[in-house]
């Protein structure tokens, strides 16, 4: 039987270029320089733009879909690449591109060469700033000039510090520009729900009765509650102020009067020291899962919270109300500051986290920028090898951080039973661990990078 012709052009890959980009990049850059050496181009701004519908794409790529279309051309622009003009392939059904590679408008159109990067990587000058593509590929997002040119500053002094090269800032720029302002959306839009929300307080309103047992298990006399809500209420309504749980405010208000209030009936609560076995109280717990706290994050809370304490050696009598104030300060910075993606994507090998993970984790958890870093090649290795898409990698490594850096600071006892000092434990060597000195059932079990 005489063999079959080829149905299509086969597809020649660079094995040089797919170390770099990886095979999927790689076979697109292939494709898509094929079809741009067959078709015509729009010169702007330097580049030679060319535009593939969904009905070509299907034909030259029929292995894959829109959605992974999408993702390895925001991949590709990501590494420098690529510039993209369109929106998402799996939206619009159409991608509009150019390669990262400045032409003469004179010039011919040639093919891609596959065997050398198309940009040599380099770190960010001092004095940069987006050009005028970016800033038009911003405006579609309707990102205001002004929100542009404030992050710009932010930017530059970050990579600077770092240290770190690129192949196109101006990608890298976009994609932190385009975060920032959807975050700005989101804490507006929950801002504007809150005021929605808020109320005067009516003119009958009386607590609830789970208000009414938090209280009573804190000590508070029930008649000692009620001339609080007679108050209460006199107050708020020669106010007129509006809120949006009153139920939370009349905690707040009728805890701290009692604790302020000196009375012979009421002793004084004795500040205790901080140990290894607190646990946050249920009212406690109750507050924050109000507040819409995940209950995992306030269990992983817990040990960063008894750790930062006893190396403090602070005696105090509030350390429920200070456990609610580290765990909401954390889960509102976590909220607003960490923005999962629409699409699931995979880990990369050159994956770092973003300047607000990096933030939250030092600034709120407390952790040193050493400690940060020396984490992260174990933790991509382990993501890599899983090859599970994920929302949000900063939200994993926080998460991944928090629980190791927890369990590396376990503070040991002395004679006594209490918790070793500073001045102690470096007496006895006693250093943070590392994950490899786990036990193998104890990382088996980690159920840290789970989320």
């Amino acid at each position: 039987m005489p063999s079959q012709p080829l149905p299509e052009r086969p597809i020649t890959v660079s094995p040089r270029l797919a170390c770099q980009l990886g095979l999927e990049g790689a076979t697109l850059v292939a494709i898509l320089a094929d079809y741009a050496f067959h078709q015509p181009a729009r010169i702007r701004n330097g580049y030679r733009w060319y535009r593939l519908t969904q009905e070509q794409a299907g034909h030259l790529m029929p292995f894959w879909n829109g959605q992974d279309i999408q993702r390895i051309t925001q991949t590709l622009r990501s590494q420098g690449q690529l510039l993209l003009a369109s929106a998402p392939f799996a939206a619009s059904g159409e991608l509009k591109f150019a390669f990262n590679q400045k032409v003469d408008e004179n010039q011919s159109p040639a093919p891609v060469k596959q065997d050398v990067p198309m940009v040599a990587a380099s770190p960010i000058a001092a004095h940069w700033s987006p050009g005028s593509e970016i800033t038009a590929r911003l405006a579609e997002h309707n990102i205001p000039d002004a929100f542009i040119r404030e992050l710009v500053p932010e930017f530059v002094t970050y990579w600077r510090e770092r240290g770190d090269s690129q192949r196109s800032w101006g990608a890298k720029f976009q994609s932190f520009c385009v975060r920032r302002w959807r975050q700005y959306e989101d804490r507006r839009a929950r801002e504007q729900k809150m005021q929605a929300a808020q109320t005067p307080l009516p003119e009958q309103w009386q607590p609830d009765d789970h208000v009414l047992k938090q209280l009573s298990q804190e000590g508070i006399p029930i008649a000692y509650i009620n001339d609080c809500a007679s108050r209460f209420r006199l107050y708020y309504r020669e106010t007129g102020a509006v809120m949006s749980s009153w139920a939370m405010t009349f905690y707040a208000w009728v805890k701290r009067d009692w604790e302020e209030k000196q009375t012979p009936f009421l002793p004084n609560r004795k500040p205790v020291a901080m140990s290894n076995d607190w646990r946050p109280a249920e009212h406690s717990v109750e507050y924050l899962k109000k507040m819409e706290v995940d209950d995992q994050f306030i269990e992983d809370c817990v040990p960063e919270f008894i750790h930062k304490w006893i190396e403090q050696g602070s005696y105090r009598n509030n350390w429920g109300d200070l456990f609610c104030q580290h765990v909401g300060t954390q889960w509102n910075f976590l909220r607003q500051g960490i923005t999962p993606t629409k699409v699931a994507t995979l880990i990369t090998d050159q994956w770092q986290p973003s300047p607000e993970c990096v933030e939250l984790l030092q600034n709120q958890c407390e952790m040193p920028g050493e400690f940060i870093q020396s984490q992260l090649p174990e933790f991509v290795l382990y993501w890599r090898n899983r090859s599970e898409p994920r929302h949000s990698w900063d939200s994993i490594y926080i998460r991944h951080l928090k629980y190791i850096w927890a369990r590396q600071n376990q503070l040991g006892s002395n004679a006594n039973g209490n918790a070793l000092t500073p001045h102690e434990r470096q007496q006895a060597g006693d250093r943070p661990s590392s994950t490899r000195d786990a036990s193998l059932a104890a990382r088996l079990t980690d159920r840290s990078w789970a989320y």
